[in-house]
């Protein structure tokens, strides 16, 4: 194991997208610029009777387009979007494949929901088909973790592999460790990032129940704005220490200087504004040294 060092600098190296507003990097950053918005009326759900009938949807996601029909079933929606996300950041990361240090390479994946979709389709087979018990691949497909696994297959990747589950911060955390291992030696490169899939009818009546939907659209600084909007999909970034990066001519996307976490110990749904203040400040401890670089 390399002797810790604080020091080392983290790159991004390959980063993969796929939602609402397109189906890789730059189709989603063209988007942006034009200020396209992709919430619209939700379709993969029959949302008749909710009080809000609107998300960023994918547009045309076609499995088999993707993979191999027999693995279709063995991945819920969430997975899906993880490993083409994964496809695209590590293609353009450069790696050449199978890896030589594979054991070097960790996997750091977020999810707030994980397998929504499948849990809903196998407690809709006991409790609404009357059937005696689920599908028996129930649990490895819906269990939060999936999408690194599959990573980890796809790439014979077979160092650190584990996912984070901390709400809406389960992504922005995941990138953080993911970091902090690639910062300290323990690992030369990381894959990580986060996948939802939260268009299941039972997941949608949940938080509808929470009433913090809006029913059209999402305009958070507005104050008019009437609640948060729901979305799919992946994102995944290939992090490397920055000499090996720039040792095989990896192109630069950019550069994390720091990272920081913390609990704000307060209500469940009403965080304070001094838990983020917090995590901010330590984010920023060393900046002053990358100043003075």
């Amino acid at each position: 194991m390399p002797t810790p060092n604080h020091h080392r600098r983290v790159v991004i190296t390959g980063a993969g997208i796929l939602c609402g507003l397109g189906k890789d990097a730059p189709e989603c950053w063209s988007a942006m610029r034009k200020g396209r918005s992709a919430i619209r009326p939700i379709t993969s759900v029959d949302v008749t009777g909710l009080r809000f009938q609107c998300g960023a949807e994918i547009d045309g996601f076609q499995p088999e387009q993707h993979f191999e029909p027999s693995k279709c079933d063995l991945m819920d929606r969430f997975t899906q979007y993880a490993l083409v996300a994964a496809r695209q950041a590590v293609l353009e990361a450069g790696w050449e494949l199978p890896l030589s240090e594979p054991n070097r390479v960790a996997i750091v994946t977020g999810t707030a929901q994980g397998g929504q979709i499948t849990q809903d389709r196998a407690f809709r087979d006991l409790y609404a088909n009357g059937r005696s018990r689920p599908h028996p691949f129930t649990i490895p497909v819906a269990m939060s973790n999936a999408g690194a696994s599959h990573i980890s297959s796809e790439f014979g990747i077979t160092g650190p592999c584990f996912t984070v589950s901390t709400a809406c911060a389960s992504a922005t955390h995941a990138i953080g460790h993911a970091f902090w291992l690639v910062r300290s030696g323990a690992v030369r490169a990381a894959v990580t990032g986060g996948s939802e899939a939260p268009f299941s009818n039972g997941l949608l009546r949940a938080w509808e129940s929470m009433r913090v939907i809006s029913p059209d659209t999402c305009r958070p600084f507005s104050k008019d704005r009437r609640g948060m909007v729901l979305g799919e999909g992946a994102a995944a970034l290939v992090l490397e220490e920055l000499d090996e990066a720039q040792a095989r001519g990896a192109a630069i996307l950019g550069e994390i200087v720091g990272f920081g976490m913390s609990a704000d110990a307060g209500h469940i749904t009403q965080p304070s504004s001094e838990g983020p203040a917090a995590a901010m400040s330590t984010a920023q401890e060393r900046l002053p040294m990358i100043r003075q670089r």
